[in-house]
């Protein structure tokens, strides 16, 4: 992703897709310094490059050491160097112009978490209390195990165990679907087969979608998903309509050290993103969740459980 550097003291700046800069508390870069304005300038992403515009700031803003024209886009690039109100105290070195990464940014400041992958986790992956995932149409959503899954806009703010968090996207990634071709890796198309070890010990996952047989290999996290396949292919044994078959409250596993929160939403975390690295378009849908509930289910009926 794009990225700019202090000259002095070499810290690091990742740049969202649109970069405000000033002394405003709301300014991805806040520069507090008495020549800096409140909105001072723009970093953005526009037409596949990186610009610069000043926003009618009292003191400029300098590219390469000349002053721009308020409210004018100048192109940046690799090593281009900027500075905000001042040429001799402080400059900044554009070292990535990459494009910018859908990523959820600390309001208060701190390291950005680009999208890893089909999705990404908050506060961290070894803690996922809040999941973002990208849908088949490009947009994205916000989904926690107590609430009900929402849609996520760009710039839109919401919280993760009471700290702030603001969500950044490209709007070319926001207004392009995934284009789903019909044999794809999708959860709808997969079949999945479980080869179990006599004591349970080892489950091996083997992932089967339009003639090609992927060995997802043996995971802590496949257990979860065997105990879920158990459920969904007796309810369907038992002749109950599809979209009821499966489902599993947290109580029911409650008995499970295992399987207790935040155990729980730790390997659905690490389920999804297996499945997202082994190629499948819509990962988040192999656990479908009920929120108010407290129910979840695989999301694919299309299983079969082996003894090895």
């Amino acid at each position: 992703m794009g990225s700019i550097r202090q000259s002095e003291g070499g810290r690091v700046h990742c740049l969202e897709s649109e970069h405000l800069i000033g002394r405003a508390l709301a300014c991805p870069l806040r520069l507090p310094r008495r020549y800096v304005s409140t909105h001072h300038a723009v970093l953005r992403w526009v037409d596949n490059h990186w610009e610069v515009k000043d926003l009618g700031s009292r003191n400029g803003t300098f590219l390469d050491g000349q002053r721009l024209r308020a409210g004018e886009g100048y192109d940046v690039r690799r090593d281009s160097k900027i500075a905000f109100g001042s040429l001799l105290e402080e400059e900044w070195e554009v070292i990535s112009t990459d494009a910018p990464l859908p990523m959820a940014m600390p309001v208060e400041g701190g390291d950005p978490v680009p999208l890893d992958g089909p999705l990404v986790a908050l506060p961290s992956p070894e803690d996922p209390r809040v999941t973002i995932f990208r849908l088949a149409d490009g947009s994205f959503a916000l989904e926690s195990p107590d609430e009900t899954t929402r849609a996520l806009e760009n710039l839109q703010t919401f919280d993760v165990l009471g700290r702030p968090w603001r969500f950044s996207c490209p709007e070319d990634l926001r207004t392009v679907s995934l284009h789903v071709a019909v044999d794809s890796l999708e959860t709808r198309n997969v079949e999945l087969s479980f080869l179990v070890s006599r004591d349970e010990e080892h489950v091996r996952l083997l992932m089967h979608c339009a003639g090609r047989t992927l060995d997802l290999g043996s995971r802590n996290h496949n257990y979860l998903l065997l105990t879920l396949a158990r459920s969904r292919l007796k309810d369907a044994g038992q002749g109950l309509p599809d979209a009821a078959c499966g489902w599993v409250s947290q109580e029911e596993l409650a008995h499970d050290p295992a399987m207790a929160p935040p155990q729980l939403n730790l390997d659905i975390f690490r389920i999804r993103k297996h499945f997202g690295r082994a190629g499948v378009v819509d990962a988040a849908n192999l656990i479908e969740r009920r929120p108010r509930a407290r129910q979840f289910r695989i999301g694919t009926g299309r299983l079969t459980i082996h003894r090895e």
